[in-house]
């Protein structure tokens, strides 16, 4: 399935991004800029990015299960890529606020 269409970016690749970002580092912090780069793609418009951390987040799930990680380490790796994801949704709206004025 596309999930960026400005940059024809899947859903499996973006998986597959993440994976390979995990097996480096388990606990590093995954933003759609990072995984957009490994794919040589940018953000042109960003719609897709709220979609992109829910992929990054389902797929950290996913390896941190199978890799029976400590609890409180997943739940506080996950709580950083909401962050993450809070601060893209404020800023996005900030930005429609400015051209709505």
């Amino acid at each position: 399935m596309i999930v960026c269409s400005c940059n024809i970016v899947s859903r499996k690749d973006i998986e597959q991004v993440v994976i390979d970002f995990l097996n480096e580092d388990q606990w590093q912090l995954i933003t759609p800029g990072k995984v957009f780069q490994a794919v040589s793609a940018r953000g042109k418009c960003c719609g897709c990015f709220p979609g992109v951390i829910d992929i990054i987040v389902e797929t950290t799930e996913r390896y941190h299960e199978l890799m029976q990680s400590p609890a409180p380490k997943v739940v506080d790796l996950l709580n950083r890529i909401a962050d993450q994801r809070v601060r893209i949704e404020n800023a996005k709206k900030r930005a429609r606020l400015k051209v709505a004025v």
